[in-house]
């Protein structure tokens, strides 16, 4: 008879089990209840699955959309074989979607689908993101002397291809065949109450605030927007942001910028 495995070696059999990786350690101590013990492990493997699948059919619903149930659902499960959730909590799971995506060649044609995919994923972390206290707009002039945070909520996507319109399309009721005429979009997502809000933007200023989200200098991140377009507004962005009260008080202490007219 063979020496019962610990309760350690038990797990880490299920686990390997659950994964697919081979169920020699735990399937003769399993009680098959009328199944076989085999039969029993395909419960739960099925079980598991369709949670994680029914959490990417949540998450990117745009692709779903675009690609439709069959192929969504075919493309899901293989994902969920090759990145199984490793976490708890699901909230974290398909971050690998976007790139698993690029490498199916069944999808190879829709060019686009991994940037709307990876839409999707910075949808879901905005949601997620920590909260943070918006800088009164009234007051701005008398702390622009600290440096310039912006909210966690804030996320960034640049891509060659018009995600924000393709993501909007696969929103929008209607049978209108989706156009596309080539040109990419850089787009600004943020937490906006209760739902995640997103904008186009121009390229300068997304330079602007990818600096500032990289907590550049505000001088620094004034230089590389008008690298970018010579007649770049700095303020004009600066109040967009505190409009959509993207910009968070910061207490720390800093000089006031230097910054070229």
């Amino acid at each position: 008879m063979p020496a019962v495995p610990t309760l350690l070696e038990l797990q880490r059999g299920f686990a390997d089990a659950m994964l697919h990786r081979g169920d020699d350690v735990v399937a003769q101590w399993v009680v098959g209840a009328g199944l076989t013990s085999a039969a029993r492990l395909q419960v739960y493997c099925n079980a598991i699955a369709g949670t994680q699948i029914e959490t990417l059919r949540t998450t990117y619903p745009a692709v779903r959309a675009l690609v439709g149930e069959a192929f969504f659902e075919a493309a899901a499960t293989r994902y969920c074989l090759h990145h199984p959730s490793t976490h708890g909590n699901l909230q974290t799971f398909g971050d690998a979607f976007a790139a698993f995506l690029a490498t199916m060649p069944e999808a190879a044609a829709l060019t686009y689908l991994p940037d709307v995919a990876q839409l999707e994923w910075l949808r879901q972390q905005s949601a997620l993101a920590a909260e943070a206290s918006a800088l009164d707009p009234a007051t701005f002039d008398e702390t622009i002397s600290l440096p310039i945070r912006l909210h966690p909520s804030l996320r960034l996507l640049t891509s060659a291809h018009p995600v924000l319109t393709i993501w909007h399309y696969t929103n929008a009721p209607g049978g209108e065949r989706l156009q596309l005429d080539g040109r990419g979009e850089q787009v600004a997502l943020w937490r906006d109450g209760s739902e995640v809000a997103m904008a186009s933007l121009d390229p300068a200023s997304f330079v602007c605030i990818a600096a500032l989200i990289d907590e550049r200098d505000l001088a620094v991140a004034h230089a590389a927007a008008l690298a970018i377009d010579g007649k770049f507004d700095l303020v004009a962005c600066l109040h967009t942001l505190l409009a959509r009260r993207l910009v968070v008080a910061d207490r720390r202490v800093g000089r006031r910028p230097e910054i070229d007219a």
